[in-house]
């Protein structure tokens, strides 16, 4: 653990302390989530120069990357909000419930399959980076979900895909930084390994969605869909990493789980009489919108249409690639380094990202699409800008703040190596049963990053070195650490305020993350579990498996 201080029982517990806080205070005692991070912030701040040898440039630069990280997230969070507006002024949600209303015989359970499930998945298959719960979240709530569920929702059926969505790019960390990827062999190992705890991951989240929304009693009711929603999109991600490429494999679950919400599950005999109903929904539009008669559902779901065909447009052809070569930002820092010798190197530019291809422009492109189909159809309100943006402003201020203040006390831990120990910790304390463990440190840097891209990328050689040092499987346990960085962005506090902001239920977060956290404990203990199995009962001696 060199740069660290010595490990011991009572530094792990302070370094763990700013997450304690956060998870006390927004669960227990429903603090917002501005407060709660702004508090754990100043805290970590407290224990890095009191026990982690921190001076106050490397607070100060922690500090600044933190609000740094903040600008692509909050980009793609006020893109989805006006978005929202748009499409809910022009009346277009009343049209999208009634007829998902119609397509679902009434039916919750199918709604929340679909657009809780497999849309976000569909979506995370080409886009990711936080757009699935801002693009569902509110949609769940424009066809009568209660803004909580709705961005529960969103966060949860989601996660699972985040590993092989976004064409593969936290799969990509995964191999870049082993090596692996000189090796197709390894490559496609790792892969392998890989889609076996996200398959579980998968197959648990509609499960976890049902009893969120409904408990045992709407599992009883609803087994059959579940069933079959859940066996279909895990087979669809199984069949693309195991026999054709692992980059579309979220893509093609959410294609193939989109088609059965829509055409198969209504016509499951449990469906065919049966709806189970939510709770009263809260208000979120600002005035009357114009009256729905007149609206067909292709209008009313343009927006959504233009976002689908301009990430594609985009994402699946030459022109992101074109596009990338222009437009790039990042933040130069400095290196800094603690009493300790804990060093991080400076940046040229630090978590950049594409101006041009960012998630956020192409809702904003896709805003301004709708906004002029909208209005060529006369859907258009008076002072309809106005009220746009009257309406964003208001659901992003509590959004924003939380964003700032989270990614802070994050961002401070990891730049003094508070996050980093803790992780050592976990390895030395669980020896052989690590693997067990293992998904939990993904989870541990998805938390922190709100990103399984960068878990990945900060804990891939970690989890390596674990792995070589303890003689257990390296694709075994890197197929843990991305699946765990995968479930872990269901618990982001970021991810949450990104869905708290969305769907318009700021000061939630702690409803929200309470209803999240036990799914992603009990997946990240079942992913655990396969992983031991696969060690010591499936492999016991490492049979076909590569050293990497």
């Amino acid at each position: 653990m060199e740069g660290l201080p010595p490990l011991t029982i009572t530094k792990w517990l302070l370094a763990f302390l700013p997450i304690f806080t956060v998870l006390v205070l927004m669960i227990w005692f429903k603090w917002s989530g501005g407060k709660s991070g702004a508090l754990s912030w100043f805290i970590a701040i407290a224990m890095a120069i009191v026990f982690f040898g921190a001076n106050i440039k490397t607070i100060a630069m922690g500090t600044v990357k933190g609000l740094w990280t903040t600008v692509f997230v909050l980009y793609i969070i006020w893109g989805a909000m006006i978005l929202y507006q748009v499409v809910d002024i022009s009346g277009g949600f009343k049209v999208i419930s009634k007829t998902f209303s119609r397509l679902t015989n009434g039916n919750r359970a199918i709604q929340l399959l679909t657009l809780g499930f497999a849309f976000p998945t569909f979506i995370q298959g080409v886009l990711g980076f936080g757009a699935p719960v801002a693009i569902a979240a509110p949609l769940l709530v424009g066809i009568g979900f209660s803004p909580v569920v709705a961005a529960a929702s969103a966060l949860i059926g989601h996660a699972w895909a985040v590993t092989f969505g976004s064409l593969g790019s936290s799969y990509s960390v995964l191999i870049t930084q082993t090596g692996a990827m000189k090796s197709a062999a390894a490559a496609y190992q790792v892969a392998v390994f890989s889609v076996i705890p996200i398959a579980i991951a998968g197959f648990f989240t509609p499960w976890a969605l049902v009893h969120m929304y409904g408990g045992m009693k709407a599992l009883r009711e609803n087994w059959q869909g579940i069933l079959v929603m859940g066996l279909t999109m895990v087979g669809a991600s199984l069949i693309m990493v195991l026999f054709v490429t692992p980059y579309v494999a979220s893509f093609a679950a959410g294609i193939f789980g989109l088609l059965v919400g829509a055409f198969v599950l209504p016509r499951l005999p449990a469906y065919k009489n049966s709806a189970i109903e939510d709770e009263a929904p809260e208000e979120t539009s600002l005035e009357e919108a114009p009256d729905p008669k007149n609206i067909s559902f292709n209008t009313a779901f343009s927006g959504y249409y233009a976002l689908i065909i301009v990430v594609f447009a985009i994402y699946l052809t030459p022109l992101k690639q074109f596009l990338n070569q222009f437009g790039n930002i990042g933040l130069f820092t400095l290196t800094t380094e603690t009493a300790y010798g804990y060093i991080l190197e400076g940046e040229k530019a630090y978590s950049a990202f594409n101006l041009l291809t960012s998630p956020g422009t192409l809702i904003f492109v896709s805003t301004f699409v709708a906004y002029l189909i909208y209005k060529n159809k006369g859907l258009w309100p008076e002072q309809g800008l106005q009220r746009v943006f009257k309406g964003a402003t208001r659901q992003a201020i509590g959004a924003t703040i939380t964003v700032m203040t989270m990614s802070m006390m994050a961002v401070v831990m990891l730049q003094t190596g508070m996050t980093s120990l803790l992780a050592f910790g976990t390895a030395e304390a669980t020896g052989g049963a690590y693997p067990l463990f293992s998904a939990f440190v993904g989870e541990l840097g998805a938390f922190m990053t709100g990103s399984n891209t960068n878990s990945n990328i900060l804990f891939t050689m970690f989890q390596y070195d674990v792995a070589k040092f303890l003689s257990i499987s390296i694709p075994i346990i890197l197929g843990l650490q991305t699946t765990g960085g995968a479930v872990g962005n269901m618990i982001s506090p970021m991810n949450v305020a990104l869905g708290t902001g969305s769907a318009n239920c700021v000061g939630k977060e702690g409803e929200i993350l309470k209803k999240t956290l036990i799914y992603a404990i009990i997946i990240g203990l079942a992913v655990g579990t396969a992983g031991w199995f696969l060690e010591f009962v499936i492999f016991p001696n490492h049979q076909w498996l590569l050293p990497l």
